[in-house]
């Protein structure tokens, strides 16, 4: 057996193994939640999951479809706004693919990452999909960086606008809470737009300005940086993709408040909820330890919003969002088979100029990022 072989090996056994391993974190975390005794409303102490197979024929089956199909609805505005996200900011590196074909492409991601921790699936693929037909990989790479940037900018936006409105479920911690989080998310978006409009000011603040953690945080502002700079005579255009970062989240964080009438919440109150989502959305995005962020998504949740509606319908609202959002993405599955490697964009358009796309595109040494 080569080295090469066996580095290969050693790869994928690896990846099998972390693959294992974060399913049976995702296994533990359900068995936590759902083990947990809660008190029910006449006083008895059950597990969880016990609660709910005693919850579920209280839901009422018409308000329960109705709400469904308002969340989807909601969370396909939101994956919508993320594919013109992605197609803006492909066009600011000079790139131009057919939405159609970008819709597909999505799809075929969010099912893949339906499996996968975090959006690993769904960055992964449509980053592949891009550099193969656009011969670009330099170019995508940095639209990817970006992206990833104005998803957390997005988080933080929908975390500001939905703080006042919904700060109730933080109880007496409320006052400490927004001393805590709410100065770091004005200077994340800050620094975004800094980095985005002024990179001059960061090159100067990373070179001349001593602060704890400078090498690791100058690495990376430096990466951002130099990702951005293809944007950096386009604002409207980063701004454009700043406000679809913030439509996509927001869409997923209201999607819970639906999902949460879906299963007869009254106690549910629109503000709330999607506030406590944000929350939500973040610790299951930043989350690599279980497969689609199953079981922090619950956790979290419920941890939130229990006493606002219920241990009970906290968790199933939870994982009727998950079920809710993916059930939109089952559609990649039929592109995924579709898509050969026959099958090529109706055009790419490359610096202004049509590309011939294909799989060959990125060996014929187009690629000038």
């Amino acid at each position: 057996m080569t080295p090469t072989t066996t580095a290969r090996s050693t790869g994928r056994a690896g990846t099998l193994l972390k693959t294992l391993l974060k399913a049976v974190i995702t296994v533990g975390a359900f068995y936590l939640l759902l083990g947990h005794k809660v008190r029910t409303d006449d006083g008895a102490s059950v597990t969880a999951f016990r609660a709910i197979l005693d919850y579920l024929p209280k839901i009422d089956a018409t308000v329960f479809w109705q709400c469904v199909a308002l969340a989807a609805s909601i969370k396909l505005i939101g994956i919508l706004a993320s594919m013109y996200r992605w197609m803006l900011l492909l066009e600011g590196q000079g790139i131009e693919l057919p939405f159609g074909h970008v819709f597909g492409a999505f799809l075929i991601g969010r099912f893949l990452g339906t499996f996968l921790p975090s959006t690993i699936g769904l960055d992964g693929y449509k980053l592949y999909d891009a550099a193969r037909f656009s011969g670009r990989p330099a170019a995508v790479t940095a639209a990817t960086a970006v992206e990833k940037v104005l998803g957390i900018v997005g988080i933080f936006i929908t975390f500001l606008i939905a703080f006042p409105l919904g700060y109730d479920i933080l109880g007496e911690h409320a006052g400490l809470v927004a001393i805590a989080t709410v100065p770091i998310a004005f200077a994340v978006i800050g620094l975004f737009f800094l980095v985005a409009f002024h990179p001059a000011v960061i090159q100067w603040l990373i070179t001349s300005v001593p602060f704890p953690g400078r090498s690791r945080v100058s690495g990376f502002l430096g990466r951002v940086s130099e990702a951005m700079a293809a944007y950096r005579s386009q604002k409207l255009l980063l701004a454009n993709a700043a406000a679809q970062s913030f439509l996509v989240h927001f869409c997923t964080a209201a999607m819970y408040f639906f999902t949460a009438l879906a299963v007869g919440a009254a106690g549910a109150h629109f503000w709330e909820v999607t506030f406590a989502s944000t929350i939500q959305i973040f610790a299951t995005v930043i989350s690599p330890f279980t497969i689609a962020g199953e079981g922090v998504r619950e956790i979290v949740q419920t941890l939130l919003l229990a006493k606002k509606i219920g241990t009970t319908e906290s968790i199933i609202s939870a994982a009727l969002g998950f079920w809710a959002a993916e059930a939109l993405t089952l559609g990649g599955g039929w592109f995924w088979w579709r898509r050969g490697e026959s099958y090529r964009p109706a055009y790419v358009i490359v610096d202004g100029k049509p590309l011939e796309s294909g799989p060959m595109a990125m060996q014929l040494g187009r690629d000038t990022a």
